[in-house]
């Protein structure tokens, strides 16, 4: 970190969850975004990390909501 932070700016941040989302040909779902985003617009998204491949995105939220976006992104892409 020492020596990163000669570079840039670091901050750190704790309390935190990355939330994977994944399944095979995930892209090819028909309104992706809005199956994920939608049911989450009362929650806080951190970051957001998609395209390296077609079959996950990973969501960077509070540890402390993790449980409950996991159930919900369930339901919503798996049920």
């Amino acid at each position: 970190m020492t020596e990163l932070a000669k570079l840039c700016r670091v901050d750190v941040e704790e309390e935190l969850a990355l939330v994977a989302i994944i399944r095979n040909n995930l892209s090819q779902i028909d309104g992706l975004g809005s199956h994920i985003f939608s049911p989450l617009a009362t929650h806080n998204i951190r970051m957001i990390c998609y395209g390296a491949s077609s079959h996950n995105i990973c969501l960077l939220v509070f540890d402390k909501e993790a449980e409950t976006i996991i159930q919900i992104l369930h339901k919503n892409l798996f049920e």
